[in-house]
């Protein structure tokens, strides 16, 4: 037997989004129907102080502005009038009982048939959304590719989905954070092909671009995404990790570029190769072409401005990049993505990248481990993972590496450097076997040949001995690492003129303009330890003293941290650059010097 239903005594009440709020904010219409509550907007706002909730309406007193009850008489005639419309949509359905199961669409059809936007576009969002994105200009539809297609292909899968679910007839009020998240439950048991399901992580994304798009329809009083609570959506996370992706080795690269291939197979090895040495992005390789060259004395520099973020970027030219660009005069041929996807992994495969490379994907609920050979797993992003990976192995810092690629943030950045944890512990003993062969070349020429030539080799290699010490500047706040390493090579070296390895009098002048100018921008002591002193050399000592005492005099000043200059000032006397008179007149300024800072 049908349970009875009493249709006639649903109620429909007006509530306001923000009653707290000193703002005016929305009205709603409130209901429940088939046991579920239904908020619908009314199009009309008033301020919370403002609002009778006993009587429903807006208040019309003398005590308002008169701008004021203009204001809340339009709300009164328009709650009134959707207080009639509910009363003929309760009528409706009591006439016609078979249509209970509708109540809800129907409801919706009643209360906005005499709103502003056209019926046809309250019950067509998909619609209303594609027709905005397409006569939206600031959109790209041209290169490789065209991010216009993108955002019809997200809108295309939100109608299978709403299709599949029986929702094709939803308004925008029917969207929320409940259909959302039934979307992305249907994204995770979407079949794509091979009896695969979507992965996790494209699952979110999908989902975050389709809440982007659907914002679009805000500012035309379409939706409220905050009251449908479409800000309150996170991503499902994702089991994957971010090991997935490879690079190539400059080994690897140089194995395919040296391949003989003929046509089309070789056109797309040479760009592929090409990004290897620019770093830039697949839709970007065509802008190599029009690009402005400029001849510096240490080689030549390629000016390009990049699609995605309209960023100019600078280019260097490696051997390789050039030898290409100027085998094509500088115009490198077009290669459609699909056909450079299949002839990169065949030249990968022809090049011998059949190393192993294990792949974890996270599909729905099931983790899935896949082995693949390295070839297979070439895109058209491996040559800019390529480029800032073996870049970065090769020493150069992200921040430099940035303005050559593009990239605007370091999160960014960081998901194209895939220097994995061998490739790191393989660079530091490469590193630390480089300091032993110096090192060791050193004390050779000391035995056999004397301090002089020693002292020689010390200054050809300079720039090794800065990267032993840039990173362990690092782990103290200021002079000590550097201090450190002269103590280390003083052991190494023997006796050195005067027997003292250094004289700073030209480089503490200029570490004091040096220390001036980085603490007006708030760096650091770390930062500022790594602007001092370039080089070591060799001198007297007798001149140090007052050029020594006006440094630690202006640290103080600067406020440089007493630790930092204290272990300065002791490192100096350890290693003999001042003497035990001048060491105790040093610190009895300097102590001075700190307490009167202390004090203000």
């Amino acid at each position: 037997m049908i349970g009875q239903i009493f249709f006639n005594e649903v109620r429909a009440s007006f509530n306001l989004r923000k009653p707290k709020s000193d703002r005016p904010t929305n009205i709603y219409l409130v209901c429940r129907i088939n046991k579920k509550q239904v908020k619908l907007s009314t199009g009309v706002r008033v301020y919370p102080d403002q609002w009778n909730t006993k009587k429903q309406e807006a208040y019309v007193s003398p005590r308002l502005t008169e701008l004021d009850n203009i204001n809340n008489a339009i709300v009164n005639d328009e709650i009134n009038k959707l207080k009639a419309d509910f009363i003929d949509f309760k009528r409706y359905i009591c006439d016609n009982p078979n249509e209970i199961d509708n109540s809800l669409f129907l409801l919706k059809k009643y209360i906005y048939k005499d709103r502003m936007m056209k019926q046809q576009e309250l019950q067509k969002p998909v619609q209303w959304l594609r027709r905005a994105i397409s006569q939206d200009k600031t959109i790209k539809s041209d290169g490789q590719r065209n991010t216009l297609a993108i955002y019809w292909g997200h809108l295309k899968v939100f109608e299978e989905f709403l299709k599949a679910t029986d929702r094709e007839d939803i308004t925008f009020a029917d969207i929320n954070l409940a259909l959302i998240k039934d979307y992305e439950t249907y994204l995770f048991n979407r079949q794509i092909g091979k009896g695969k399901t979507t992965k996790t992580s494209t699952v979110g994304n999908k989902v975050t671009a389709l809440i982007s798009i659907i914002k679009r329809a805000e500012p035309y009083g379409l939706i409220d995404t905050s009251a449908a609570k479409l800000n309150q959506y996170k991503k499902p996370k994702s089991r994957e990790g971010d090991d997935n992706e490879i690079y190539l080795s400059e080994e690897e690269v140089n194995k395919m570029y040296s391949l003989e291939l003929k046509g089309l197979e070789e056109k797309a090895r040479d760009v592929f190769v090409l990004q290897c040495w620019t770093g830039q992005r697949f839709s970007d390789m065509q802008l190599l072409n029009n690009g402005t060259i400029k001849d510096f004395d240490n080689g030549k520099i390629l000016e390009i401005v990049q699609k995605k973020r309209t960023h100019k970027v600078s280019i260097p030219l490696f051997p390789v990049a050039l030898e290409i660009l100027e085998k094509y005069n500088f115009q490198i041929p077009k290669v459609r993505e699909n056909t450079m996807l299949k002839y990169i992994k065949e030249a990968g495969k022809k090049a011998g990248i059949i190393g192993k490379h294990i792949v974890t994907e996270d599909r729905g609920s099931k983790i899935t481990n896949t082995t693949y050979c390295r070839y297979e797993l070439i895109g058209t992003h491996t040559g800019r993972r390529s480029f800032i990976s073996n870049m970065l192995k090769r020493g150069y810092d992200s921040h430099i590496l940035m303005r050559i690629t593009g990239h605007t943030t370091e999160m960014a950045f960081k998901k194209y450097a895939k220097i994995s944890s061998e490739d790191a512990a393989n660079l530091m003993l490469e590193t630390e076997a480089t300091k032993v062969k110096q090192l060791d070349k050193v004390a050779t020429t000391i035995s056999q040949e004397g301090n002089k030539e020693a002292i020689n080799i010390l200054k050809q290699h300079q720039n090794i001995i800065d990267g032993i010490t840039f990173d362990t500047l690092l782990d103290t706040q200021f002079f000590a690492s550097r201090i450190n390493k002269a103590v280390e090579l003083q052991s190494q070296v023997g006796h050195l003129k005067n027997g003292k390895l250094c004289s700073y009098d030209n480089e503490i002048n200029s570490l004091i303009s040096e220390i001036e100018k980085f603490s007006q921008s708030s760096t650091s002591d770390s930062d500022v330890a790594k602007q001092y002193v370039k080089q070591l050399s060799v001198g007297k000592l007798s001149d140090l003293y007052d050029s020594f005492r006006e440094m630690i005099i202006k640290c103080v000043k600067i406020g440089i941290s007493k630790d930092a200059i204290m272990q300065f000032i002791n490192k100096a006397l350890e290693i003999g650059l001042l003497d035990n008179e001048r060491f105790a007149n040093i610190k009895e300024i300097t102590t001075a010097l700190l307490d009167k800072r202390n004090k203000g």
